[in-house]
């Protein structure tokens, strides 16, 4: 019996401890609040009386000073004299400019006249592509289904079709993605059984550059409205075929079988007017386009985005029209001077010749233009990406890594180097370096970049 009273008593002896504990932690809270905060809206390093309130770090100090006010100014004599100290052995001739990126005041130059540019030239043209086109202009290609139940796939001249669906950057539209679509519209037909016909009639004849070399047969491919991959027939390989759109065509045609359209035969064929369009993919942006053909030098772009330029312009776009709307196009921007020739958009040609100046001229054009950026933010990064991305590594070329951003430029016996750079007191500098003869690649590259790298160190 006692030890049923005690139990009960210890039931009701706990709940008021707990009371008790909890009414004195909130007494001693209330003290403490009104005695300790005033103190610590005092302290400085805690700030606002707030338990909670995080220091908070003073802002710091730019890494570089913004641009358009440089702490110091290239002085020209300094950097002539710089520029004339580095080691010159086997390099060969030299033309070149350097400008004040956003005044356009000339700091150095060396040499006169033009100078065969090899893909530096992809720098004028792709700056004329980004004018004409404009950076957000997509380039499709279209399937159409005649009245006869033909479907035709039209070529829409984008230099990026691949044959697989594209879920890396950036995203290039694909025959796999266009062969979805037409089967969807195919199948809601009823149609289960087609002839295919391709027409690449966008572009003009020749395919095929008479200024180019045979030897460079496996750097760039026959220029159509209709090609994938490159013209690679198996990825990653070397040879092009001959035929590119032939090439698209067939598989597609293997596309469409694979999805259990029947495919009786493979032609060339135009679009008739009366053909309804049943399927599209888009390239990416001509913006997106003029990146990728910088950052990598890829050559067939770089043609195929002129040969749209022409096109744009109201001429059937073949190698003579469009090297002659480029010429249009460049005098217009102000980019010609006496004595250039151009015969390509992407520098393959050693009968091109241009001046550092109208190199220099489009990159300051792209600091100007927003609409033009992408020619710069497409240009290689030293050391870091692209045709730069293995150069650079000399110790006298430490200072332009990952700050000089140019467009290479090699055929034989030419070595070049366009682009803008960042000096190390704020001041952003176009330049073009072009070289030419001398004991070989080597020794000029190394020049190029440390005559660049240069300009990035410049305290000058």
């Amino acid at each position: 019996m006692s030890r049923a009273r005690g139990t009960r008593g210890a039931g009701w002896a706990w709940p008021a401890l707990v009371w008790i504990v909890a009414a004195t932690l909130i007494a001693a809270t209330v003290v403490l609040q009104g005695v300790i905060r005033p103190q610590l809206a005092a302290d400085p390093l805690v700030g606002g009386g707030r338990l909670d309130a995080p220091r908070t770090a003073p802002t710091p100090a730019p890494v570089l000073p913004g641009l358009g006010t440089p702490t110091r100014t290239v002085d020209p004599a300094t950097l002539a004299q710089t520029l004339e100290g580095l080691p010159r052995e086997g390099l060969g001739d030299v033309a070149g400019l350097v400008v004040d990126a956003t005044t356009g005041a000339q700091v150095y130059r060396v040499g006169a006249g033009v100078k065969t540019p090899a893909s530096s030239m992809k720098v004028l043209s792709s700056v004329v592509a980004l004018d004409v086109l404009g950076p957000d202009a997509r380039l499709a290609t279209r399937t159409y289904l005649t009245p006869t139940g033909q479907v035709i796939l039209r070529g829409g001249g984008d230099p990026l079709l691949a044959s697989a669906h594209q879920d890396a950057y950036p995203h290039a539209a694909s025959l796999d993605d266009l062969a979805a679509v037409t089967v969807d519209a195919l199948r809601a037909r009823g149609v289960t059984s087609v002839a295919l016909g391709y027409d690449a009639t966008l572009f003009g004849t020749p395919a095929w550059n008479p200024h180019w070399p045979e030897t460079f047969a496996t750097s760039v491919a026959p220029i159509t409205a209709l090609t994938v991959d490159h013209a690679r027939p198996t990825p990653g390989s070397w040879v092009r075929s001959p035929d590119p759109s032939r090439l698209a065509a067939d598989a597609f045609a293997s596309r469409l079988s694979a999805a259990g359209i029947a495919v009786t035969g493979v032609a060339a064929q135009a679009t008739p007017s009366d053909a309804e369009q049943v399927g599209e993919v888009l390239s990416p942006p001509v913006g997106v386009v003029v990146e990728h053909t910088l950052a990598e030098s890829d050559n067939d772009a770089a043609e195929t985005l002129l040969w749209q330029v022409t096109v744009a312009r109201g001429q059937s776009a073949t190698p003579t029209t469009a090297a002659a709307q480029l010429v249009t196009e460049l005098t217009r921007l102000g980019l010609w001077s006496d004595g250039m020739a151009v015969y390509d958009a992407n520098g393959i040609s050693a009968e091109n010749e241009v001046s550092p100046d109208a190199l220099v001229g489009a990159v300051r054009l792209a600091v100007q233009r927003p609409d033009l950026r992408r020619l710069l933010t497409g240009l290689p990064v030293a050391g870091v990406s692209g045709t730069l991305g293995e150069r650079f590594g000399a110790a006298d070329s430490l200072a332009g890594r990952g700050v000089v951003r140019a467009k290479t430029g090699t055929i034989r016996g030419v070595n070049t180097l366009t682009g803008y750079v960042v000096t190390a007191d704020g001041q952003p500098l176009a330049f073009a370096f072009m070289t030419s003869g001398g004991a070989g690649q080597t020794s000029a590259r190394a020049w190029l970049d440390r005559a660049s790298s240069a300009l990035a160190s410049c305290g000058c």
